[in-house]
């Protein structure tokens, strides 16, 4: 044993006199996504594949998941250190008691708004006035239409809302039939483009509905245990994207390199970057990535308690935490 401990000993100061520095073992974390990959996880698949998360001292396994609900639920039972889940529908499990808090907001701004097609005379709110709007009975944008009209001054009874399956939407905007629909510009203009048919799209957030939408959602216990390590994380992945939105290409190619399974193709998720770009950065550039603040959590949190059937029994403050973001912010290109 004495020789073993002096041959490990004399091993180290060789090492030392050589100028070699043992390896710091990385921190392990897993994150449970929202769902499959598509063009909402380039940030992440950015930070993997360029060696971001390794850079910061973390080992990172992204995994798919089965929606925001259940990454959120996965976040409070503890198992997996962070999640990457829609804003209500983490807010939603908070409220239910799980010891869970937002500390970033990747998309800042929520893709739910408006689509219509280029030659509808359709470009701002007040010109769905007298139009057809169709929306899906019982989607998460059926409450905040109330919401976006009366934030842009027009009466429900000016517009008329034709309820439809969101799998019509498309053929109701080519056939005429209605004016306009409420999705999400990727699963509506993208597609529309991929036939040549060029369509617009108005967010809610940029119309009065400040909604933010994926967000990176952690265990309470966990954060003050291992502080550093989330805040590495958060900076690691604000860099992704940072770098994933300087070569959108180079973010496609890394992310069907990690996930060679998905099932949307290099085009389409190109096509699709711009409107997660656009969900990271709604202010533009110079905007702070992963960084909403309080004024607008506030405005959020108003609209969710009065239109989105969130309990309004806990001040907001419970359920976000700014103190895991970089200090030096993290910025759009």
């Amino acid at each position: 044993m004495q020789f073993k401990l002096r041959h490990v000993a004399a091993g180290a100061m060789f090492a030392l006199l050589a100028g070699g520095v043992p390896a710091l073992a990385q921190d392990k974390l897993q994150m449970q996504m929202n769902w499959t990959a598509d063009s909402a996880h380039l940030g992440f698949a950015v930070a993997q594949a360029k060696g971001i998360y390794k850079d910061h001292d973390l080992d990172v396994t992204l995994t798919e998941g089965r929606g925001s609900a259940v990454a959120a639920q996965l976040v409070a039972t503890g198992q997996t250190e962070l999640g990457y889940a829609d804003t209500g529908a983490t807010l939603n499990v908070a409220a239910q008691g799980a010891p869970i808090r937002i500390i970033a907001t990747i998309w800042k701004s929520g893709q739910f708004g408006i689509q219509y097609l280029a030659d509808s005379g359709i470009k701002e709110p007040k010109d769905l006035i007298g139009k057809k709007l169709a929306v899906s009975p019982g989607s998460a944008m059926l409450p905040l239409i109330p919401v976006f009209l009366r934030a842009n001054g027009i009466e429900e009874s000016q517009v008329e809302i034709v309820s439809a399956a969101e799998s019509a939407f498309i053929g109701l905007l080519t056939s005429k039939q209605v004016d306009a629909v409420s999705q999400t510009p990727e699963n509506i203009v993208v597609p529309l483009a991929a036939q040549g048919i060029e369509a617009g799209n108005m967010y809610f957030y940029n119309n009065g509905v400040p909604i933010a939408s994926l967000a990176l959602v952690a265990r309470e216990d966990k954060l003050q245990a291992n502080p550093d390590v989330y805040k590495r994380f958060v900076e690691a992945t604000a860099l992704g994207w940072q770098e994933a939105m300087k070569d959108p290409e180079a973010a496609v190619d890394a992310l069907l390199e990690i996930f060679p399974e998905t099932a949307h193709s290099k085009e389409n998720l190109l096509q699709s970057a711009k409107f997660s770009f656009a969900s990271v950065c709604p202010g533009g550039s110079g905007d702070a990535i992963g960084v909403t603040d309080a004024e607008t959590w506030e405005k959020m949190y108003s609209v969710m308690t009065s239109a989105m059937n969130l309990p309004g029994t806990k001040p907001v403050t419970d359920y976000y935490t700014l103190d895991y973001l970089p200090e030096t912010p993290v910025t759009c290109p």
